[in-house]
């Protein structure tokens, strides 16, 4: 979808293309389908059918609209809630008076999902499957395979994130990653070890070509799919792996290339621990290095390195009371 497909109606039609375009020059929205643009566009219908004859937006309105979404689920009511908000906002920064600004969050930030985060006996089966791949035509994806998980497992980055890597953007010589413009449009920088390093290495010099761009580029010329490589993994590795990518065992998401993320969090979290580091001071670097805007986006960790348990109680810190204190209800 780009904004040309984009068509708000009636009296509100103006202030939500310019609403876009002010959340678009903050960095946000880059990729429009991806972001809030239909619901946006829900909210834009259901103020359309008011048939106002002024720009205005009262409490009753947003208390009717929200009951309308009573049947979604708690992660998408949040985030209609949330645009519901920050549009109010804008239209009183704009200089309209006569509108209601939902202060209060209505609806709780549905935090308390399970991801899967794969166990010790689960990564040994999958690199196993990757390093026994056979491909009988293109024996240069066994090497990208092989290489490009090792990637993820051992720097939590993003399948987008990787998959969008620029040659220039991998220093062999200093063993640092920089990502421009990740989730949430934050840049970083991410060492990793020699370890990975030698495999990537073997992998620029065997597959890239000086007329690439990415690091791991299509031999089609571009950037890989998002969804090639996200469904090799599910329908052929962790099949082949015997590790089930639907929900099960209390977790909410199965397991998936995201899964690599979560593990590393936690893997990261729990050798910090281990080595002695109070959780409260070891979050933020974790937050850091994975990329979130907030350490707050991080402190789900917490809830999953559970075998810490009891030396995060006796730390004492709020972070505790926030990431484990609701683990029994």
């Amino acid at each position: 979808m780009t904004k040309s497909n984009i068509h708000f109606t009636g009296i509100f039609k103006d202030e939500f293309e310019n609403y876009i375009d002010y959340k678009q020059s903050q960095g946000y929205y880059k990729s429009l389908y991806k972001k809030n643009i239909y619901e946006l566009l829900n909210y834009n219908r259901y103020l359309d059918s008011l048939n106002l004859k002024e720009i205005k937006i009262t409490e009753k309105m947003i208390t009717e609209y929200m009951e309308s979404l009573n049947k979604k689920s708690q992660s998408t009511l949040f985030k209609y809630e949330c645009i519901v908000r920050q549009f109010s906002k804008f239209l009183i920064n704009q200089g309209y008076n006569n509108i209601y600004v939902l202060e209060k969050h209505h609806v709780k930030n549905p935090r308390d999902y399970i991801p899967h985060v794969f166990s010790h006996s689960e990564i040994i089966r999958i690199f196993k499957v990757i390093d026994e791949l056979d491909f009988k035509h293109h024996k240069e994806l066994k090497l990208f395979y092989q290489t490009f998980f090792r990637l993820l497992h051992t720097t939590g980055l993003r399948l987008g994130e990787a998959l969008n890597l620029k040659v220039d953007d991998v220093d062999l010589d200093n063993n640092i990653i920089t990502i421009h413009l990740g989730k949430g449009n934050v840049s970083r920088l991410v060492p990793f070890k020699d370890s990975l390093a030698i495999w990537l290495k073997e992998y620029k010099a065997k597959n890239s070509k000086k007329t690439d761009t990415y690091f791991f580029e299509s031999r089609y010329g571009g950037r890989k799919s998002n969804n090639t490589v996200s469904d090799f993994f599910r329908k052929t590795i962790l099949r082949k792996s015997n590790i089930s990518s639907a929900p099960q065992n209390g977790h909410s998401r199965g397991a998936c290339v995201h899964s690599f993320r979560h593990t590393f969090a936690c893997n990261s979290l729990d050798q910090m621990i281990t080595e002695g580091l109070d959780p409260y001071c070891a979050l933020p670097y974790l937050s850091v290095y994975l990329g979130h805007t907030s350490v707050t986006n991080t402190e789900i960790y917490l809830r999953l390195t559970i075998q810490h348990y009891d030396e995060i109680i006796d730390q004492g810190h709020y972070i505790y009371e926030k990431g484990l204190g609701d683990l029994d209800e």
